[in-house]
């Protein structure tokens, strides 16, 4: 069934401007009053999001955002409401976490994130994005050991020769370039995790698996403005983040690992975000390289 807007006609003073913003169209004016035709919605809400007479409502399809762990009041903010000085320090502030303390996290700062999170722009408005919580040190651990079985396979594999190159036919130089750029690295990780040490969730206590179908025109791009917003939320809650990508390739590549998540096997994982208290304090923001950039 369509899920559509729902219009008060007694709120409504035809105004237009719902009509206007519609990317569907959905919406029109028909003897100064707001209309719904057979148009497909895609559940935007910026026809709500501009009207002033609160003419506009969308049921139970649609719901506001709430957090748990701060008190919060909706406002939209402007160019005189924070310089873009402020704004700019407030993103550079964050920073990839890779000390933690021996910390248990709430599940309610969790849910905070979550919220959040699913607050994200997608590609016509899809929301595909799902997530798998890991929150506790031992679930965190047990994890990494999964992963690093299936990374001492594929070393195995890339440390033979032979193997290497008579790969090449059927799955191009993929293994030749892991040997060459990723094998030292796994290969101390593997020997740090078998003494104990985690090089991999970085001793953090908890982590957020973000995945989802490939549906929609930019699934991967909606859980990244997804996963960046945990990201950017986490410091001025307290905590600190990384994201893993030897885990995300591990685990789109390991259906058991995928399986003992209960994650469907159909949903590609898009990242895997650590979690805790940082153990670390950073007095400046990063230096970065330069970049290429042409205009025409």
């Amino acid at each position: 069934m369509n899920q559509t807007p729902v219009i008060d006609e007694i709120k409504c003073t035809g105004c237009g401007k719902c009509a206007y913003i519609c990317p569907k169209e959905t919406i029109y004016i028909n003897n100064k009053k707001a209309k719904i035709n057979e148009n497909e919605c895609m559940l935007c809400s910026h026809c709500y999001a501009v009207c002033k007479f609160n003419a506009i409502s969308f049921n139970k399809d649609l719901e506001k955002i709430t957090f748990e762990s701060f008190k919060y009041k909706e406002k939209i903010l402007n160019s005189t409401d924070i310089s873009p000085e402020k704004f700019i320090n407030t993103v550079r502030s964050r920073r990839s976490i890779r000390k933690y303390k021996n910390e248990k996290i709430d599940n309610e700062l969790i849910s905070d994130l979550l919220e959040f999170a699913v607050t994200a722009p997608s590609g016509s408005n899809c929301q595909e994005w799902k997530f798998t919580v890991l929150n506790g040190r031992d679930k965190v651990w047990n994890l990494a050991i999964e992963i690093k079985k299936f990374f001492v396979k594929i070393n195995r594999l890339a440390s033979n020769r032979f193997i290497r190159y008579i790969s090449v036919p059927f799955m191009g130089r993929t293994l030749i370039n892991y040997f060459n750029d990723h094998y030292e690295t796994v290969d101390r990780a593997v020997k740090q995790a078998d003494s104990g040490i985690d090089m991999l969730f970085h001793g953090a206590p908890c982590l957020i698996i973000t995945h989802g179908p490939m549906d929609g025109s930019t699934p991967i791009e909606d859980a990244a403005y997804a996963s960046y917003n945990i990201c950017m939320l986490a410091p001025f809650l307290g905590l600190g983040t990384c994201l893993i990508g030897f885990a995300v390739e591990a685990l789109n590549r390991s259906p058991d690992i995928k399986a003992k998540l209960n994650i469907d096997k159909k949903n590609r994982i898009h990242s895997v975000i650590i979690i805790g208290v940082p153990d670390i304090d950073f007095k400046r923001h990063s230096l970065r390289k330069k970049y290429s950039v042409k205009f025409f």
